[in-house]
């Protein structure tokens, strides 16, 4: 597959092994941008760095010098907080499911067509699903304190962190019996507030906007650069719809070879492609949810619900839910429970997820924006 040919290289180049250097692409550029330089507002209706959370690139700031550049050690980050990851999501899933189904449901999160965002892909979800996990893990464990601080860094994440604290809020219900009945439940106990000490990633990234800029949620205001602004052209995917209705047109002028660098028809398939096939995972998703309840009980159902929800809602056509799905882990296991049993569909999907794993990083490492 050829390199895409209208893919700006970022100015700064790369820093590391030209072996790695398919993991830098798109949001990479910002994250390195504000690893070195720190964040800078554009303006109304300019793309800028605040539109990104904090806890990724601190941590690229902070293992940079060790390895000799903020990109080379944005690849490092993603490698130990997938790592970090996929041991905890093992964790839990044998907590909850026992050791033998915590085998079976590993390869669903292992082999998901997005998990190259895992493996070393210059972003945050690595980061924040082993934050969320952690978080969990600790309530679990019944220290709701240390549940608080690791759920800092997912809400100084990404914006749908407000989806940890809520699960840990209502997990942390379930566990003092007060579900569905608050009135019968066991008493609370001081450390249990600690749970919101989560609040503070997010509380903490509002607190500097506002310092700065003096607006808290000039982060969510930034996003309408990006096209993503609310309103019901988001809301009913209306964005979406008119891609799908172009792609045919888009796929035949990129087959016969026509195309300038105002249409790029590949691009625009591509493109298309994707958020099709994000699209049909969300959808797939939202319909475990029931499956999730059913399994993990009321905590999980509330953060899956939030962590899909919200970048459902402020999405204009599907584009990164793909990845984002990566931090619903209840509905991954949720998936994976029903798959083992059923053997022949298990393999089917696990065949199919990896195919479209391979086919998905080889475009992203070429430059195709595909989530």
């Amino acid at each position: 597959l050829p390199r895409n040919a209208w893919y700006e290289v970022p100015a700064s180049g790369f820093d590391g092994p030209s072996l790695l250097e398919g993991w830098y692409r798109y949001d990479g550029g910002w994250y390195d941008f504000i690893a070195r330089d720190g964040y800078q507002y554009g303006g109304p209706g300019v793309q800028s760095e605040v539109a990104f959370f904090p806890a990724y690139p601190v941590l690229m700031w902070l293992l940079a010098p060790v390895l000799g550049g903020t990109q080379t050690a944005g690849i490092a980050v993603t490698l130990v907080a997938g790592a970090v990851a996929v041991l905890l999501f093992h964790r839990w899933s044998a907590d909850r499911l026992g050791e033998t189904l915590a085998w079976s449901v590993l390869p669903i999160l292992l082999l998901f067509p997005y998990a190259w965002y895992l493996f070393g892909a210059v972003y945050g979800d690595a980061v924040f699903l082993a934050a969320a996990l952690g978080a969990f893990l600790a309530l679990e464990r019944d220290r709701p304190v240390l549940a608080g601080l690791i759920g800092i860094v997912a809400t100084a994440g990404r914006p749908v962190g407000v989806a940890v604290v809520i699960g840990l809020v209502v997990l942390l219900l379930e566990r003092r019996n007060r579900l569905p009945d608050p009135r019968r439940g066991d008493p609370f106990r001081p450390a249990d507030a600690g749970v919101l000490l989560s609040l503070g990633g997010l509380g903490g990234w509002m607190a500097y906007q506002w310092v700065r800029w003096g607006d808290p949620l000039l982060f969510v205001e930034v996003q309408e650069a990006w096209g993503q602004e609310p309103g019901p052209r988001t809301w009913f995917k209306l964005t979406f719809l008119r891609k799908v209705h172009q792609f045919p047109g888009w796929l035949a002028d990129a087959l016969a070879g026509e195309g300038t660098a105002e249409t790029r028809p590949w691009n625009n398939a591509v493109y298309t492609a994707g958020i099709v096939l994000q699209a049909v995972l969300v959808l797939a998703a939202i319909l475990l949810l029931r499956e999730v309840w059913r399994r993990f009980g009321w905590g999980y159902l509330a953060y899956s619900a939030a962590v899909i929800g919200i970048p459902f809602i402020g999405s204009a056509d599907f584009q990164g839910l793909g990845r984002y799905l990566l931090a619903a882990f209840p509905v991954l296991a949720a998936a994976g429970v029903l798959l083992a049993e059923r053997p022949r569909l298990r393999m089917a999907w696990l065949t199919t997820s990896a195919l479209l794993l391979l086919v998905l990083t080889t475009f992203y490492a070429r430059a195709f924006y595909v989530a």
